[in-house]
């Protein structure tokens, strides 16, 4: 009897130790698994922050260049207002310069009228002075008017003919053309008659083609009280 049950007894440490050994072998597998589904969550989410914070940073950087470019877009507004201010100066000074060019020459003018005028003997003269031209309701319509008056007083009565003639270019050569010239330019005959001024106006149509550079008037006296004079203006049309 105690030999047949010494097997039995011997066999069941084996397999205690069996059972011990899988219980063993699932607690490491369990440990395992817990460590892989860690490691896996905490992979996860460190992937997830990176492109969220990615996206951050650019945002940033796009709300820094949009600024720096509204404050570039304001500096080319002041830079390019700045170029106008000047630009307008420039004319303002050129426009001024002209004015200034212009008065000499009108006095330059009248020195030369009195310098003739005291070489002819002491005899009176006309000065043509204020030309205005102006655009007409018409193509290649202008209207002019100009003042005549004595250059020294005591002379009387002043009488006589006035010859406006413009100065051109047409087709590349040089031509002059006389207001009887002007098909459609009223009035074609100037006269004069006055005792201190007198102002001249009418109308002048220009030939197709025609390119006018100076606006001359020539004055004819009656009489032998006054010289006659011519003075030339350049062909500048006003407001």
């Amino acid at each position: 009897m105690s030999t047949a049950d010494e097997p039995q007894e011997a066999s069941r440490p084996c397999h205690r130790g069996v059972w011990v050994g899988l219980l063993l072998g699932a607690v490491v597998l369990s440990l395992s698994a817990a460590a892989f589904w860690g490691g896996f969550r905490i992979g996860a989410r460190s992937i997830g922050d990176g492109p969220a914070a990615a996206i951050a940073t650019l945002q940033l950087e796009r709300d820094a260049l949009s600024a720096e470019l509204a404050e570039a877009r304001q500096q080319g507004i002041a830079c390019e207002r700045g170029q106008q201010i000047e630009q307008e100066k420039d004319r303002s000074a050129q426009a001024q310069l002209k004015a200034a060019q212009d008065e000499r020459l009108t006095l330059a003018k009248e020195v030369s009228s009195l310098k003739r005028l005291i070489r002819s003997g002491g005899r009176g003269a006309v000065a043509v002075q204020d030309l205005r031209l102006a655009a007409g309701e018409a193509a290649r319509e202008f209207k002019y008017s100009f003042t005549v008056s004595q250059l020294i007083e005591g002379v009387g009565e002043t009488s006589g003919s006035i010859v406006v003639k413009l100065v051109g270019k047409q087709g590349g050569k040089a031509k002059t053309l006389a207001l009887k010239q002007l098909k459609g330019s009223q009035p074609t005959r100037l006269e004069m008659r006055f005792d201190h001024f007198q102002t001249i106006d009418g109308r002048l149509v220009l030939p197709a083609g025609f390119e006018p550079q100076t606006f001359s008037v020539e004055i004819d006296p009656a009489g032998d009280k006054l010289i006659a004079s011519v003075e030339t203006f350049p062909w500048r049309v006003g407001p």
